[in-house]
């Protein structure tokens, strides 16, 4: 199977392509059209390769569905097409056999089942970036979708490099990261409005979005009116 992406950067729209017999396993409502042969299973309780414990931790976790669609190509080939919940980008990582990719809640979209996805803690560090204590964990091989708000930057990092935390969709495993004040110090850097960043050393592979979506959503819930009780 491959996954093919369209009208970028913006409004992206992927296509998982697969032959009779192959299937592709992505989150409850990515789903946006598919052919006649697919047949759909959702997986709950008693699927996605771990029952019910691993999809329990996905959804309280690391802010994934509880619930997971498998879609297979009957009789002949036939296509999927999936778009993410947010405006932004798409891209495939082609995770590699003893290679694990860390994605941020919120990112993963869909990947076959030669795909393992569980969730894997980042420690109390997280707790003052303000993030998530938990990555979502992939490991085997195959091609793995995943989505962005706004634009999606690729980065082979051989080095040291500093994120904004809100800006991270997914890194290589072999990267390690620490949480480091923005600013020289922490009055400085409170001010700066950008707090805690990511200071991310090693070698590998480090996916960016453009937009920070807790801020964005900061901004436009300031400008809708106040709830009626």
């Amino acid at each position: 199977m491959n996954f093919d992406i369209q009208y970028r950067p913006t409004h992206s729209l992927a296509t998982a392509n697969l032959a009779a017999g192959e299937s592709v396993r992505a989150e409850a409502s990515a789903m946006v059209s598919m052919t006649r042969n697919i047949n759909v299973q959702t997986q709950g309780p008693m699927g996605d390769r771990g029952g019910f414990l691993r999809n329990m931790k996905r959804s309280i976790l690391a802010s994934e569905t509880f619930f997971t669609n498998t879609y297979t190509a009957t009789g002949n080939a036939g296509h999927v097409s999936f778009a993410p919940r947010l405006c932004g980008d798409m891209t495939v990582h082609d995770l590699k056999r003893g290679e694990q990719l860390l994605i941020q809640g919120g990112s993963y979209v869909a990947a076959p089942d030669s795909v393992l996805i569980d969730t894997q803690f980042q420690g109390f560090k997280a707790f003052l970036s303000g993030e998530s204590f938990f990555f979502l964990s992939a490991t085997g091989h195959g091609p793995i979708l995943m989505n962005a708000f706004g634009g999606i930057e690729t980065i082979d990092l051989n080095g040291e490099m500093i994120v904004d935390t809100g800006h991270l969709v997914a890194l290589s495993a072999s990267l390690s990261y620490s949480i480091d004040k923005a600013a020289s110090g922490w009055i400085a850097s409170y001010l700066s409005g950008e707090g805690f960043v990511l200071r991310v050393r090693g070698t590998g592979r480090l996916y960016l979005q453009s937009r920070n979506p807790a801020e964005y959503g900061k901004s436009v819930g300031r400008l809708l009116p106040p709830r009626r009780q």
